[in-house]
């Protein structure tokens, strides 16, 4: 099915007051009918109600520590510095600590410069069926301590991942993400059309009972202590065979298996660097890098569904540009001068996005 993306361009006569800071506010779009605005964070979630939309702007806001108890979708203006040139990217500074009552929220379009924590306690950490998409998480936290979980359900998808811990977390799915550290503590989880761009060991502890399918990592050392009964289905292993950490030698040795009742089956091994991304370097996300597969790489439509490993692959490939399902500035024009009347003339351009 051909897809389209709707634009709208529209040209107004406006007052200098009426567009001189419209882009710091944060919009609360009520479930019940009717909207709100705010200059800071905290007064729209209080406003807020559950099932109510937030969208935020395309501004850098120092946050402290928010704890959000409700379901609310909060939308951001996007994460790409290019695809967001004209709306700017939401940067929060601080962290978001989702407790119970948020569940069945998401949180789309972000920039997290501080940490994503589900919980503060084991009393309030009990949320499930949230989702994060097209996000730059500095941390995730699916429990407000490692091993002690209560959170069930959730869904993280297109997003850039540079700390990750599950907290002994089950049921958690991953797909089509950029991860830059190993993972720690889940049970149960999925992993899917995933980048792991760390070369140290991708399962560095406590890690079971789950699923990597179609990823691509850049380490060959997979599983240290405690990681066991995992199963990995065509993965690509960048330069080197799929191996497990050997305590005893103190490195990834060929001949150890400590996977348990894992299986392994399909995974495409020992590919070298020119046979995988069309631009990438180095074991951090660049916005200016191409993570999509060369035309001759082994890993093209080599997934479990046919189509290619990695984030380009899946039945919801990554959004190139990471632009939020909200509509989108493309353009903003704002003359330099006022007319005789004294208002001033701007040209903007919206783009709704298909998806």
């Amino acid at each position: 099915m051909k897809k389209h993306l709707l634009i709208f361009s529209f040209i107004a006569l406006c007052s200098v007051a009426a567009i001189s800071q419209p882009q710091q506010l944060i919009a609360v779009d009520h479930a019940a009918g009717g909207s709100e605005f705010f200059t800071r964070l905290d007064s729209a979630i209080v406003h807020a109600a559950n099932r109510d939309n937030i969208y935020l702007p395309g501004i850098t806001m120092s946050i402290g520590t928010q704890i959000i108890n409700k379901r609310v979708q909060i939308y951001g203006s996007g994460i790409n510095p290019d695809s967001a040139l004209s709306s700017g990217r939401t940067i929060l500074t601080g962290n978001l600590r989702f407790v119970t009552g948020a569940d069945s929220g998401f949180i789309q379009g972000v920039f997290v410069d501080g940490s994503i924590i589900f919980g503060t306690d084991a009393v309030n950490q009990n949320v499930g069926y949230y989702s994060i998409s097209r996000c730059v998480l500095n941390s995730l936290s699916l429990s407000y301590a490692n091993n002690n979980t209560t959170t069930s359900n959730f869904l993280i998808r297109e997003s850039i991942i540079r700390n990750v811990g599950g907290g002994g977390y089950s049921h958690a799915v991953f797909n089509n993400n950029i991860f830059e550290s190993p993972l720690y503590y889940f049970n149960g989880a999925i992993f899917s059309n995933n980048i792991f761009l760390t070369t140290v060991k991708v399962l560095e502890g406590n890690i079971t009972n789950s699923t990597f399918s179609n990823n691509i990592f850049a380490g060959n050392c997979l599983a240290s202590n405690g990681c066991t009964d995992n199963n990995f289905y065509n993965n690509l292993i960048k330069g080197g065979f799929l191996q497990f950490y050997n305590p005893n030698l103190g490195y990834c040795d060929v001949n150890y298996s400590p996977n348990g009742n894992g299986s392994i089956a399909g995974n495409i091994e020992n590919v070298p660097a020119n046979l995988i991304y069309q631009n990438q370097t180095g074991g951090a996300f660049v916005f200016q890098q191409n993570y999509h597969l060369v035309p001759a790489s082994p890993g093209k439509n080599a997934g479990t569904d046919g189509t290619d490993v990695g984030i380009y692959g899946g039945p919801l490939p990554f959004k190139d540009g990471s632009l939020p399902v909200n509509p989108h500035y493309r353009l903003r024009m704002v003359s330099g001068t006022t007319t005789a009347a004294g208002q001033l003339p701007v040209h903007f351009k919206v783009i709704a996005q298909d998806h």
